[in-house]
């Protein structure tokens, strides 16, 4: 669990990889909705690595200028909460809509929290820092937009998205970002926690 612990976003990296590599070699013969799915799903893990190891300051932003913490390299967010929202509920999250492409809402509700990304990492965290970047905006706006875009767009194309499926998946988006970013991220918080983030992953570089 400790390897675990310290490599998860290093492992989405290679798995994220993998999974182009898939795509690329079946491009003829995957499902066109399937492959989009699987970059939502590789776009996940780009931004998770972008947060947690690349730049990967995000645990500092998040602690200190959302919640303004005194303990910000362990609470409210500490290393092992992030792994398990980020690994055993974001995975599974991104990767059900791949295994069940036919079910439209499950695809849009991730297509939907790539949006919402954008919105939290690009206006809710920077003008609160009063930045013009933090960790997990680059991902959000060259991945998670155009891959979105293209999903909504082809289920539209072929018409298979119906009024049912958004207001379906607007509620499970919605009910996503509940666990996700409201209660996912402070659930397993502890002021004594010793799980904690290191400088790196509090600031950036030249402001350690």
């Amino acid at each position: 669990m400790n390897v675990l612990r310290k490599y998860w976003q290093d492992l989405g990296l290679v798995i994220g990889l993998l999974v182009c590599i898939y795509v690329a070699v079946d491009w003829e013969t995957i499902p066109r909705i399937n492959s989009i799915l699987w970059f939502s799903f590789v776009a996940i893990l780009l931004h998770q690595f972008e947060e947690y190891r690349w730049p990967g300051y995000f645990p500092g932003v998040f602690n200190t200028v959302l919640f303004k913490s005194d303990s910000p390299e362990r609470y409210p967010l500490n290393k092992q909460s992030a792994m398990i929202i980020n690994v055993f509920i974001a995975y599974l999250f991104y990767l059900i809509p791949v295994m069940f492409p036919s079910v439209v809402w499950l695809g849009l509700a991730p297509v939907l929290m790539g949006f919402f990304q954008i919105i939290f990492h690009g206006l809710v965290l920077n003008v609160k820092a009063k930045t013009i970047y933090n960790p997990g905006l680059f991902t959000a706006l060259f991945l998670h937009l155009p891959i979105g875009i293209w999903y909504i767009r082809y289920v539209h194309e072929y018409q298979l998205i119906t009024v049912t499926d958004w207001i379906v998946g607007v509620i499970y988006f919605a009910i996503a970002v509940y666990i996700f970013i409201v209660k996912g991220n402070t659930w397993l918080k502890n002021k004594n926690s010793i799980h904690i983030f290191s400088p790196r992953e509090l600031a950036p570089r030249n402001k350690k």
